[in-house]
């Protein structure tokens, strides 16, 4: 569960998905998965997406987004119309450049609190 500021909440949930983020940027993936209350993506389903689905593949290289900003990345929050919570689509980078990777987080409001769930990560 994650607390946020009222007034506030597009920051504060932004800091917490590159807090997520900068856990990723270290390749601790158990660790990444284990911010959210709830995730459809599984550990193996996350190395396979950061490969872009070729098993094969080499592991994509996710940058720190607390120490490394694109001047084209797209952060997009969106609040549900029936006041539940948020969607947030995160574009990421990899070495300051866009990677064609998109994380999407839902949070569900749950009393004060939001639940955060890792929907997808996947190509756009």
């Amino acid at each position: 569960m994650l607390h946020v500021r009222t007034g506030h909440e597009e920051k504060d949930f932004t800091c917490y998905i590159e807090k997520a983020l900068s856990i990723l940027a270290k390749e601790e993936y158990a660790v990444f998965l284990d911010m959210f209350d709830s995730s459809r993506v599984s550990n193996d389903g996350l190395i396979l997406a950061l490969r872009y689905l070729n098993e094969d593949g080499p592991i994509m290289k996710i940058d720190d987004p607390t120490k490394v900003k694109c001047s084209g990345q797209w952060i997009n929050i969106v609040k549900y119309n029936d006041g539940s919570g948020y969607y947030m689509d995160y574009d990421l980078t990899t070495n300051g450049e866009l990677n064609d990777l998109t994380l999407q987080v839902e949070f569900k409001k749950q009393g004060v609190d939001y639940s955060v769930s890792l929907e997808d990560l996947h190509t756009m």
